[in-house]
This record gives C-alpha cells, structure tokens and sequence, in this order.
C-alpha cells in the first residue's frame, strides 16, 4: 500500500500504514522533511486503533485539503463495524490538526466520521 506526500508551510509530510492490512494494529506513520525526497525525521504515529470504540486497523489513508483553506481530512479503512476483519473493511474519513510547531496531531477516529 503506497504511502503518501503532503505538503504544508514549506514542510513536507511522508505517511505511510506500518503491519500488515489484516492486522488490527495497521496504522499511519509519518516524517517531515524540507524537501519531497527528504532527508526525513521520522514523527511517530498518528492513527491507530481504538479498543474502546471497537474500531480497528486504520490505515491505507489519503489525506485532502479544503481549498484556500488549512483545513485538512484523513480518509483511511478500518475493520468493519462491527465485526469486521483485515478483508472486510470500510472507508472512513475524519479530521487531521497540526500543533502550533507544525506535527501533525494524533488524528482521533471517530464511529461518525465528519
């Protein structure tokens, strides 16, 4: 699954989905870089599961941003809710924040969605 380039004020954002698809510890990692072919520093993740909300391997996500705007959405799979596996999966999307030194906050995954 292809990872993803972002870029916002001058910073690059590499995203990629670490485990394996079928695993409910998929999730989304990143790095930032001045330039699109780094060199990177690796952040952290920023989507993983959510026992409490039953939901579980988010990941394979694209990231979009509302024109003229620094209002940004990560659109990402999880298991099924509920009862879903890694091959029964559903596409959700939900909102992506940056703190005030530019890293992205940890996105929330919401049952709703936006």
């Amino acid at each position: 699954e292809g990872s993803f380039v972002i870029k916002r004020k001058g910073t690059y954002y590499f995203m990629w989905s670490e485990n394996d698809t079928r695993d409910e510890n998929y999730r989304v990692a990143y790095a930032t870089g001045s330039s699109p072919t780094g060199p990177w520093t690796k952040r952290g993740v920023i989507l993983e599961k959510d026992l409490s909300l039953g939901i579980k391997g988010p990941g394979h996500h694209s990231v979009v941003q509302v024109p003229g705007t620094d209002d940004w959405y990560i659109a990402y799979h999880r298991f099924a809710i509920p009862g879903g596996d890694g091959t029964h999966r559903e596409t959700t999307i939900d909102k992506m924040e940056f703190d005030a030194d530019g890293l992205i906050k940890k996105v929330v995954p919401t049952l709703s969605s936006i």
